[in-house]
């Protein structure tokens, strides 16, 4: 730990005195010895330092050759294995390599490739002298496997299994085993305890964040002794993107009389903005008396109901107001009770209709002419004192001579504008018709048009109130 943090010491005053050292043409990768002469279990510390001279940000990618087994190369901290350097700017960082394996004691050249997005590329070599080791310590050397899967959805589960071997004779107690990621939820840390020679299987589960971007990450598999770093594992793995349906949901619900207010919410439970419609169920009835803030009546799919159509991002949501009135049909339905009310205490309880007949067969006009009258009690009670009054035109007079109908008038007076009948029915039962009929004949012959006025009905209605009805007035051509 002592040595890490002198090594640590000395990169930062090689940062800070390559900042401070101006040349006209500064090299674009430099790399500086801190210290080479190790053995097998000493780590051996170089400084990198970048300089972007291009007039754009650039990443630069720090990475050694797959081939290379039996080392460990890796930068403090391991973030800066990739670089963002603005236009004109240095970055320096820290690299340690360390021997695995028990190697020959000699000069070894480790090669490290630096990469730039805009082309550039770098290849160097670390330097390293690695002289015997005259102790009995075992250098920590481990066979690890990860199996995992490579792409998932934030919805899965992901499971991932750690294989680990010790390939020597030294006992690995209370070794550390963490997950680092830009992914939070994939940040583990566990402690395991190792046999020399023995093997261990670590199980982890991991559920992701359900708004995780789509796309493709790293996971470092890293192995620590005493503080030391011995092992780094690392793994690529793509998160899919998920487009579910937007969920919709009823915050809070209020019915103050007959009126129902709702705050709806919709979000997107997605990793990708998406636009969707979405809809808040109804019953049908619901529908009707619905509405909503920027919401329309429709269907989506076998739902029908409020529908919005939005575009939501990831974890992203609205919230709206709805209204279901049913004060509506309660004011239809009073102003329809109403009108029924209305209709039934004018309505006549008589129905009168007025028809004629010619009953002579003179064709140069009408001279003869038969009078039917159709009274009915259309309720369910009795109608007393019921009187008929109806008015014959002074063109015609009534035949006394004649048959009269089943009803006798009561009074027949001549007045100056016709004759006036008047029958009396002392009381007409429910739902009774009753007819009467008579005849008129006419002082003249009548050409064209013939019109008799309307027939008056009174009725008792109690308390010394009376009612009337009225029939139709009726025209014969001749």
């Amino acid at each position: 730990m002592r040595w890490n943090l002198l090594l640590l010491l000395a990169v930062l005053l090689t940062a800070v005195f390559s900042s401070l050292v101006i040349s006209a043409e500064e090299p674009s990768v430099q790399l500086t010895t801190i210290q080479n002469e190790v053995h097998p279990y000493e780590d051996a510390g170089f400084s990198l330092t970048i300089n972007n001279n291009e007039d754009k940000t650039q990443r630069y990618t720090i990475f050694t050759q797959q081939a290379m087994g039996g080392w460990s190369v890796s930068t403090s901290p391991l973030s800066d294995r990739i670089i963002t350097i603005a236009p004109s700017g240095t970055y320096t960082t820290a690299i340690f390599a360390r021997a695995l394996e028990e190697f020959t004691p000699g000069i070894y050249n480790l090669p490290v490739i630096i990469e730039g997005d805009q082309g550039d590329h770098y290849s160097l070599n670390l330097k390293i002298y690695l002289r015997p080791e005259n102790s009995q310590r075992y250098v920590p050397t481990l066979k690890v496997s990860v199996d995992m899967v490579d792409r998932f959805k934030p919805t899965d589960t992901v499971p991932i299994k750690l294989q680990i071997e010790n390939k020597n004779r030294r006992d690995l107690t209370e070794m550390v085993v963490r997950i680092e990621s830009e992914m939070n939820e994939f940040n583990k840390e566990v402690q395991v305890d190792l046999e020399p020679l023995g093997k261990k299987t670590i199980d982890f589960s991991v559920i992701p964040s359900l708004h995780q971007q789509p796309k493709e990450y790293k996971l470092f598999f890293v192995f620590e002794i005493d503080g030391e770093v011995i092992k780094i594992v690392e793994k690529k793995v793509e998160v899919l993107s998920l487009l579910p349906e937007f969920d919709v949901s009823i915050n809070s619900e209020e019915t103050i009389f007959l009126k129902k207010f709702m705050s709806v919410t919709v979000e997107n439970n997605g990793n990708v903005r998406n636009t969707q419609e979405a809809v808040l169920p109804l019953h049908w009835w619901e529908k009707i008396f619905a509405k909503g803030d920027e919401a329309k009546h429709g269907e989506v799919g076998d739902v029908s109901g409020l529908v919005w159509e939005l575009s939501l991002g990831p974890g992203e949501e609205k919230t709206f107001n709805a209204v279901v009135n049913y004060r509506i049909p309660l004011y239809l339905a009073i102003i329809i009770l109403a009108l029924l009310i209305f209709y039934y205490s004018v309505k006549s309880p008589i129905i009168v209709i007025k028809t004629a007949t010619r009953s002579s067969s003179n064709d140069a006009g009408l001279s003869e002419i038969k009078v039917t009258l159709e009274i009915h009690n259309r309720t369910l009670k009795p109608l007393k004192h019921v009187e008929i009054i109806d008015t014959v035109p002074a063109i015609a007079n009534v035949q006394r001579s004649l048959d009269l109908g089943s009803l006798r008038p009561q009074e027949i007076r001549h007045l100056q504008t016709g004759t006036k009948v008047t029958w009396a029915l002392a009381e007409l039962d429910a739902h009774e018709h009753r007819l009467i009929t008579y005849k008129v004949r006419a002082k003249l012959n009548i050409l064209g048009t013939f019109s008799l006025p309307r027939v008056i009905v009174s009725y008792a209605k109690g308390k010394g109130k009376k009612g009337k009805a009225y029939s139709n007035m009726f025209r014969l051509r001749a």
